[in-house]
Parts: structure tokens; sequence; C-alpha cells
């Protein structure tokens, strides 16, 4: 489309190519990204992994150029759960075939240990969980427990998803970040929306599983997913600053996503009063400062 789309353009130096491109639509210009969930949060002096999805394997080499490369690192991972897309990526994270480095794994679920052991089994991967050569923990976390990491304070909640997802509220100086990835608001009533709008509340970005369409979330409901229009609901209630999109459906291209954050746009026009919310659709190498 993007080179249809030059036919009589003049494009004979590289400021007209430059003009030309950054005039494109986001979806003909760059890609979202095909990584299975891995979200990075740096303080000062620590850093906390969400999720070991397949983009913790190029997290892992970036990683590889600090402490984590000499032995001397200390990895923090919130897992969210244990489904594929969210673990899958951890037998192939470098730091953690490095003698020297620890590799502290959280989760709410029962039995994260063996969940880990098990995708390390033989018949899935020749490297056992134990033969790594880093220093790998497991830590079981309690409900309404918060914990310290580092500067950090953390938090979980469970969502609804087959098999349970856990959101996470990081804290720091007074200021939240919350990832909620996975899950489904099938009940709206307000005693349940509540709990999700009190944990979620006045942080300043907002991870949301905006996996389907509305359409497709209606079509699917069960299949523990949510969408974009109802993020925008949850966000403008819990006063959250910016609400990133996230965990988008596989089946999706660039500009199907496009079109659903264009129709997420005008609904939160709509729709939004006095709020200034901002929207973002997560795309591989997301920065932003909280």
């Amino acid at each position: 489309q993007a080179l249809g789309g030059a036919s009589g353009v003049d494009l004979d130096d590289i400021e007209a190519v430059e003009n030309y491109v950054r005039a494109l639509p986001y979806y003909q210009r760059t890609t979202t990204g095909g990584n299975t969930s891995c979200v990075e949060v740096c303080g000062d002096n620590t850093k906390i992994i969400l999720d070991a999805g397949s983009g913790i394997r190029q997290l892992g080499i970036e990683l590889m150029q600090g402490p984590c490369g000499q032995g001397k690192g200390t990895v923090h991972l919130l897992i969210s759960h244990t489904h594929w897309d969210h673990i899958m990526g951890f037998p192939f994270f470098t730091p953690a075939y490095a003698a020297g480095n620890q590799i502290l794994i959280y989760g709410r679920h029962s039995r994260i240990k063996e969940r880990f052991q098990d995708q390390h089994h033989p018949d899935h991967f020749p490297v056992s969980l134990e033969t790594m050569s880093a220093d790998v923990q497991f830590v079981q976390l309690q409900e309404d427990t918060e914990m310290t990491i580092g500067e950090f304070t953390v938090n979980s909640m469970p969502l609804r998803h087959p098999g349970g997802s856990f959101s996470y509220r990081i804290k720091k100086n007074g200021r939240a970040f919350v990832y909620a990835t996975d899950a489904e608001y099938k009940d709206l009533s307000p005693q349940v929306m509540d709990e999700y709008i009190s944990f979620y509340a006045n942080s300043e970005a907002l991870v949301f599983d905006a996996q389907f369409s509305l359409e497709d979330a209606m079509e699917k409901e069960g299949w523990g997913h949510s969408s974009s229009m109802v993020g925008v609901d949850i966000a403008l209630k819990a006063n959250i600053k910016r609400l990133i999109l996230f965990h988008h459906e596989p089946s999706y291209n660039d500009e199907k996503l496009q079109e659903i954050y264009d129709k997420t746009i005008r609904y939160y026009e709509m729709i939004k009063g006095n709020s200034n919310l901002e929207i973002i659709m997560a795309r591989e190498g997301l920065e932003m400062e909280i």
C-alpha cells in the first residue's frame, strides 16, 4: 500500500522520502510487533519484569549489556499466569544461563515452580530448570499481601480468566503503574467493577487487556479477554492518566489494530467529559516515563 501510494509522488531526495513516510498511516509505516507479553518497569536501582512471553528473549539480550552480563544481576519477574504465551520466552532468557545472576520469579498461582519445570521437561525443551547456571528462585505470593521489591511496593489482585490471572499494581513515590492483562469483565455490576476500579484507581498508566474488538469480545464471551471500549469505561471511572491497549489478537493485522484504535478514540471523544485520558496502542519497544 505504501509503495502503491508513492506512484506519482516526487521522492527525489531523502527529505521528500522522510516526509512521505511520516505522513503514512501508522499501519503502513511501522508494525505493532508479534512477540507475546513482556513488560519492564525500571526504577533508579531496581527493574521489574512483568511476564515472560516471547518478548523476554530480546529483553534478556539487552540486560546482558549490564550487570547480568557480568554475572552480577538480579532479575525480579512477576507472572500474571502461566499460559504458554506468558512464560514461553523464559527458556530463551539469556541472564538465566549466566552463573552469578539471581532470578526471582513471583506468582500467585499454586505450584508456580512446578509449572515452570513442566515447560523445561525434556519433552518440551532440552535444558532443565535446575541446570540453568543462574540462581533461579520462586516466591509464592499470598492474597492481600503488599510486597517490597527494591524501591517499589507491589500489590496484586485476581482477574477473571480461564485458570486465573493476576493484576499487579507497582508503586513508587506516590505514583502507580498497573498491569492488568488477560481479563474479562463479564460481570459489570457495581459491586464487582468497584473492586477493579479501586485497584486501578489514579494510576499513571494502566496496561489493559484489549485483545478483541467490541464485536469479537461479545462473540467470544468466556474466553477471558476484553476490548478497548471496556478499557475506556474503566479508565474514566478509575481516573487513569494513560490507558495502554495491550495483548492484541494474533489474527489481527496492523490495519485492523489501527481501525480498532480509531474507533476507540471516537468512543472516548463521545463520553470523555472533562477527562484528559491518553490512549496508547501498545507496540514492541514502546517506552514511557511514569
